[in-house]
């Protein structure tokens, strides 16, 4: 005979009290309360309190198991903040690797979704998620990939700078990339002169810019940083050459 711990197929449920799993068709339900007896700390100042002002259930999401979507429905407590000082009145508990403020996924379904978000984005990466056994709308895909903070990128050697036109004749954004590696770093919303300039005063250690021959560019890289090496050439050929040239090399 085989005993298997709920716990050690969803470890994620260790810090909570169980009461009810039913699977019925394609869904696992899960039933599980947080522990009376168990601080929880304020999300304003931190302070600990086990004092409680109410419950109320979460329906949180999870990862599927064994082919069925799962849901947890959680019971948390609504705390009083025993911190005389804290703005904070009241708060809502959450569980660690369980619940997250304001979302109805659970940390590990939320991080298979943006992993889909970002391979596929709107209607196809909607279309895994539900072989996944999770029902998310394009909108939604789009949303959480909007959501994902962007990993913080040293500033380039050698920056390639140029612009291109949102609206032809109305309204122009700014691109930046490593000229030396063909990667887009940045899009700047428009190409006005202090928004580059600000935008290169806060990343030094760029040596070089390659830029056209406009003279926004040109007054920006020299008010950022007069020190900068600047290589012009006309009509956007030296862009174009060093988006290009990585793919074509490779």
């Amino acid at each position: 005979m085989c005993v298997v711990v709920l716990e050690d197929l969803l470890p994620q449920l260790a810090a909570v009290q169980v009461e009810r799993v039913e699977a019925s068709g394609a869904l696992l339900r899960i039933t599980a309360r947080t522990r009376d007896d168990a601080p929880a700390a304020c999300p304003r100042c931190g302070q600990a309190s086990d004092w409680v002002h109410s419950r109320y259930v979460r329906h949180v999401a999870d990862e599927a198991a064994g082919g069925r979507a799962v849901v947890i429905d959680l019971s948390v407590r609504r705390l009083y903040c025993e911190n005389p000082t804290c703005e904070k009145v009241t708060f809502a508990e959450q569980v660690e690797g369980l619940t997250r403020r304001y979302q109805r996924r659970t940390p590990a379904l939320q991080k298979v979704v943006d992993a889909v978000a970002v391979a596929l984005a709107g209607s196809a990466g909607a279309r895994l998620l539900s072989v996944l056994h999770h029902v998310l709308s394009w909108a939604s895909v789009l949303n959480c990939l909007m959501r994902i903070a962007l990993p913080a990128r040293p500033a380039p050697r050698v920056l390639g700078i140029d612009e291109f036109a949102l609206r032809k004749g109305h309204r122009y954004a700014t691109i930046l990339i490593d000229a030396e590696t063909g990667e887009r770093i940045e899009v700047l919303p428009d190409r006005k002169t202090e928004t580059v300039t600000a935008w290169l005063k806060a990343r030094p250690g760029i040596e070089v810019v390659c830029r056209d021959g406009a003279g926004g560019f040109a007054q920006a890289t020299t008010d950022a940083d007069p020190t900068i090496v600047q290589v012009c050439d006309r009509w956007q050929c030296a862009m174009r050459r060093l988006v290009v040239s990585p793919i074509q090399s490779g």
